[in-house]
């Protein structure tokens, strides 16, 4: 075995070599590359093929609606929920996707809870754990009481599977079809895969994209020499004009937003994140409140990035100061301007942190003396409620930045807020 490791030591380390340079990279590219292996692995059983996705949905389907009838044969199997003081005739509980999901997100919460003090009394049975399913079991007049939440999800879990396996499988045939991935996300968040409707959603984006960029080939309409960029652009506005009736544009901003909403399971990179934000801000310039909401956001992922690469505080405070132009979306008839007011005011806030970050500390308090004008339009009176967070985070920036310049006593002159 020494000897086998001695004469193949040098193709070892060469390996070793490549994937010590190339792993960062496919950490930061892991959703993107993943959807794009299932794109190419797609095209190879002549993907989009709408008749074999709506078979493999279809046994999805009926495996999931055969347990919510009860008419299987493996629902009779499950081990009962309940003792027989609670529940003498030993009723088994058809499947509710949206009860699993509660069990999964409530245990989710107890993960270092020990096992007893998980026992749910009666009273949370019967409150917090029931189903419209669960009432055509109930015996007239009497209070048929929930499951244990732990139990009733392993009794259904298995069946959940398979639906999630049959819906993965119909992703392969479905193209720019967006029923897939909506099939996906509702039994993933049931059997505790949120990653799985990330790269679902992923694959429909590239999909929608890959589809329409062969049309635009086969039509000629693409100039050879483009940068993937300029391509990208002109696929987007494809898509965004409905050039193609079978990719729609708003089931690809769907699938975009969704990405976003779903980044809190922190299963995206900040780089792929950045590039759904690209994409989104193409398609939202004519709601402009969108575009404005989005641009805030894109700013607090570069505010973020800031903290280990300090270019991106110069790109956060670009994002800032284009999401504070409020008056872009004045002209909406059914605007809110206190709450516009509101989103003025924390871009800006935002904006002088971004400065903070690049230790701009003189520019940080310029920004800062004209925003003071404006700390009336966080008041009770014109949001209907308080922003105390928004006070709070203004005093303590215009805090730090006195001290950064020395100015030590006008900085203890800033109250500290309870």
């Amino acid at each position: 075995m020494n000897q086998i490791f001695r004469e193949n030591l040098k193709y070892i380390l060469a390996v070793l070599f490549v994937w010590a340079i190339t792993f960062p990279w496919i950490l930061q590219n892991k959703d993107t590359i993943l959807a794009r292996l299932t794109l190419a692995y797609n095209s190879l059983y002549g993907s989009p093929n709408p008749r074999i996705a709506n078979q493999l949905i279809a046994k999805g389907d009926a495996i999931l609606e055969g347990r919510k009838s009860g008419d299987s044969d493996f629902i009779k199997k499950i081990t009962q929920f309940f003792s027989s003081e609670e529940n003498p005739k030993n009723v088994s509980l058809p499947l509710d996707l949206l009860l699993m999901e509660k069990s999964c997100l409530y245990f989710r919460t107890k993960e270092h809870v020990e096992d007893h003090f998980l026992e749910l009394s009666w009273r949370e049975k019967a409150t917090e754990w029931g189903s419209p399913l669960f009432l055509r079991m109930a015996p007239q007049g009497e209070i048929l009481l929930g499951p244990n939440p732990r139990d009733y999800w392993n009794s259904h879990i298995e069946a959940v599977l398979t639906a999630l396996d049959y819906y993965k499988r119909a992703l392969r045939f479905s193209g720019p079809a967006l029923i897939a991935p909506k099939k996906i996300e509702s039994v993933a968040w049931a059997s505790c895969r949120p990653s799985e409707i990330l790269l679902a959603y992923k694959t429909h984006m590239l999909e929608s994209e890959n589809y329409v960029l062969n049309k635009l080939k086969e039509s000629f309409s693409i100039p050879s020499g483009l940068s993937e960029l300029q391509t990208r652009i002109i696929v987007l506005s494809a898509i965004k004009r409905g050039e193609y009736e079978e990719v729609s544009a708003n089931d690809y901003l769907e699938s975009l937003q969704r990405q976003i909403l779903l980044t809190g399971m922190k299963s995206f990179s900040p780089k792929e994140m950045d590039d759904i934000y690209e994409r989104i801000l193409y398609f939202v310039g004519s709601n402009e409140r969108e575009y404005l909401k989005f641009k805030y956001r894109r700013g607090e992922l570069y505010l973020l990035l800031g903290k280990e690469n300090p270019i991106y505080f110069k790109k956060a405070a670009i994002e800032f100061n284009e999401a504070s132009r409020i008056e872009l979306a004045k002209e909406d008839e059914d605007l809110n301007l206190p709450l516009l007011l509101v989103h003025e005011f924390e871009c800006k806030l935002r904006e002088i942190q971004s400065y903070v970050g690049m230790k701009d500390y003189t520019r940080s308090l310029s920004l800062v003396d004209k925003l003071k004008p404006k700390l009336r339009n966080i008041d009770e009176r014109s949001v209907g409620g308080t922003k105390e967070g928004i006070l709070k985070d203004f005093q303590k920036t215009t805090r730090t930045i006195l001290r950064k310049l020395g100015r030590f006593e006008e900085a203890d002159e800033i109250p500290f807020s309870e």
